[in-house]
């Protein structure tokens, strides 16, 4: 038995309330609800309204409000929406704290003294990658589309953490008063490159996400 116009419009209304804007989950969540609904009215010859506080009942903890150590207890989302984000950013968290720390370590076993010239070049073409890649991130977080997708909301909960990283490299100094590389610095400057290609493939994919479900 498939839903009238109105019943359908119930469901939707039902995952407004439950917060499922995020289009690349809405239309699978809507369609199993709404198969749900059709096969439990039919097999059960029961009425819709029935069904329908049977079935969302069963959906309700999966689209329950909830957040998670990977992103910041700041950060909430549907649970499903919240799974489906850690699922995919998963493999690239321990990245940029693992880029950090390698850097770190290789640059303060270093112990080599440079050149004023070499330090100045040195210096120079660090801040210069800085920049480019500070212009690169601001670019992608201005423009970002505003609909939501699940990678819409790994880039809000990544976004704040690498506009700070960019903030500490503003000191744009490199190398330390004893004439060495500053691993500190240095380090941070890593993890701001890969911070800033993770937002990019993140920031690709939800493109891809709006392209697919064809939102402008």
């Amino acid at each position: 038995m498939e839903l009238n116009k109105e019943q359908l419009q119930r469901v939707e209304h039902y995952l407004n309330l439950k917060n499922i804007t995020y289009i690349d989950v809405r239309l699978e969540v809507l369609d199993h609800i709404v198969s749900d609904i059709e096969t439990k009215m039919t097999e059960e010859n029961l009425d819709f309204e029935t069904v329908f506080y049977n079935v969302t009942n069963k959906w309700n903890t999966q689209l329950k409000e909830t957040s998670s150590w990977l992103f910041g207890v700041g950060f909430s989302a549907p649970k499903i929406i919240l799974e489906k984000a850690k699922k995919s950013f998963k493999k690239w968290f321990f990245l940029m704290p693992a880029s950090y720390l390698l850097s770190y370590f290789l640059i303060n076993k270093m112990d080599f003294l440079y050149s004023i010239n070499i330090e100045n070049s040195l210096n120079l073409v660090f801040q210069i990658v800085t920049v480019l890649t500070v212009v690169l991130f601001v670019f992608l977080l201005i423009s970002k589309n505003k609909k939501r997708t699940t990678y819409s909301f790994i880039l809000k909960t990544q976004g704040l953490n690498i506009l700070l990283g960019a903030i500490l490299l503003i000191d744009f100094d490199f190398f330390n008063r004893k004439g060495h590389l500053n691993p500190f610095q240095v380090g941070l400057l890593f993890s701001f490159i890969l911070g800033t290609y993770i937002y990019y493939h993140f920031y690709k994919k939800h493109q891809e996400a709006i392209q697919k479900y064809k939102i402008s």
